[in-house]
């Protein structure tokens, strides 16, 4: 079943939002933020709102918490009264033992097995005798292989002051086989992060802790709101523009830098040569005209850069008061940029739901220091993107036919070819 995993020595042991790597940068060194006045309430008013729609949306995945007529306050405590004695005291559940009954009749719950991780991990790692104090569980997001759960959590005692929010990436049932490794990649890379003068905030890792077959990840809590990548729905975020900034920033650490820790490839040609082969096995004009454009548009034979892997709007993460958060490396890899910013744009017709949104990103990214990435780079990535959709769809069961994949392929290659001519 595995061993619980903490971060190797040496390297930081999970924190709240406080202090991370970025505030030991040095007088001068620029951040990436959004702090002017308006923009900041905007950016406020967009985290209360977001709260209020995952409290709705993900209600059935929280921790019960004791609400409802039944509960009472007596004494300065609250009860949930069953009845009173013929002397008018009442009489019930306490928070805590109706936080533990409900504990004890979870099952499955994802809540009371984020719970769980969470306590056992934090007082492995912090070493006796300490106790984590778990408050009540929220879920908070969802992935394709990882549930996500939150909770306050206070350590007594607290010798190096690391009581407070953490995170719980709980594995889904149905993840697949290779969840374990990326989630091993992922916190070795997180902890090289933190050793690193970055001018985005990365998540603080805790570690890895063995859970109904898999291992789950714990990282301290980041602040901030999604970003939308729609264009106008966050007034004065251009999402093009803060996706060509993180994008630049990340891409400016030499691949090298994580080769022990990172698969990949050494050159971008190489990256781009190995996505070539998902066209292996597939047939038909548009298949064969867009392998063939892919391959007279290479990038250069240039060493590998840091790729996120996973870079959309719900993994970059907006604070008023701080830099730009960028979380779930799990993707991760060495390769070649374009693939990051062809994962934003998805080969759709009008990323960000406005004109030219490729060329805004593109524009956005080069004016931050992005460089040798051009339209066709990211074109190349697009098409081998929606070839693995029709390849997979083709195979079975999937979000949409055949043939609007395959008429997917076909506009993009046929816009490619314009663009050319």
């Amino acid at each position: 079943m595995g061993v619980a995993t903490a971060v190797p020595p040496g390297e930081p042991q999970g924190e709240s939002e406080r202090p991370l790597p970025l505030r030991q940068r040095k007088e001068g060194e620029a951040v990436l933020r959004y702090g002017s006045p308006p923009l900041s309430d905007t950016v406020r008013g967009a985290m209360g709102r977001r709260k209020q729609e995952r409290a709705r949306d993900w209600t059935s995945g929280h921790e019960p918490r004791p609400e409802g007529a039944a509960w009472e306050e007596h004494g300065g405590e609250l009860m949930w009264v069953a009845g009173y004695t013929e002397g008018g005291a009442p009489y019930g559940l306490t928070v805590e033992e109706f936080r533990l009954a409900n504990e004890r009749h979870a099952g499955d719950a994802g809540w009371a097995r984020a719970k769980s991780v969470l306590k056992e991990l934090l007082e492995l790692s912090s070493g006796p005798p300490t106790r984590a104090e778990v408050g009540r569980v929220r879920k908070i997001a969802h992935g394709l292989s990882r549930d996500i759960f939150a909770a306050e959590v206070e350590l007594s005692p607290d010798r190096d002051h690391r009581s407070g929010p953490y995170v719980v990436l709980l594995p889904r049932p149905d993840a697949d086989d290779q969840l374990d490794d990326r989630a091993r990649k992922e916190l070795r890379l997180c902890g090289r992060l933190s050793h690193l003068t970055l001018p985005f905030r990365v998540p603080a890792v805790v570690g890895l802790y063995p859970e109904s077959g898999h291992m789950a990840l714990v990282r301290g809590f980041v602040r901030g709101i999604e970003l939308d990548p729609r264009a106008g729905r966050q007034p004065g975020i251009p999402p093009w523009e803060t996706l060509g900034q993180i994008a630049a920033a990340v891409h400016g650490l030499d691949g090298a830098l994580f080769e022990d820790i990172l698969p990949g490839s050494a050159t971008r040609r190489e990256h781009a040569q190995a996505a070539l082969s998902v066209f292996d096995g597939l047939d038909g004009t548009e298949v064969r005209e867009a392998r063939a454009w892919a391959e007279a548009h290479l990038p250069p034979a240039e060493p590998s850069v840091l790729v996120h892997g996973d870079l959309l709007g719900q993994n970059i993460l907006i604070d008023p008061d701080g830099p730009l958060a960028v979380i779930d490396w799990e993707y991760a890899r060495r390769g070649d940029p374009a693939y990051d910013l062809a994962i934003v744009t998805r080969g759709v017709r009008r990323p960000f739901q406005v004109e030219r949104g490729l060329e805004k990103l593109l524009d956005a990214y080069h004016r931050q220091g992005g460089a040798g990435v051009t339209l066709e780079h990211v074109t190349l990535h697009e098409l081998c993107l929606v070839a693995g959709w029709y390849r997979d769809a083709l195979a079975g069961p999937d979000i949409y036919p055949p043939h609007q994949e395959l008429a997917r392929l076909r506009s993009l290659l046929r816009r490619a070819q314009g663009r050319i001519a």
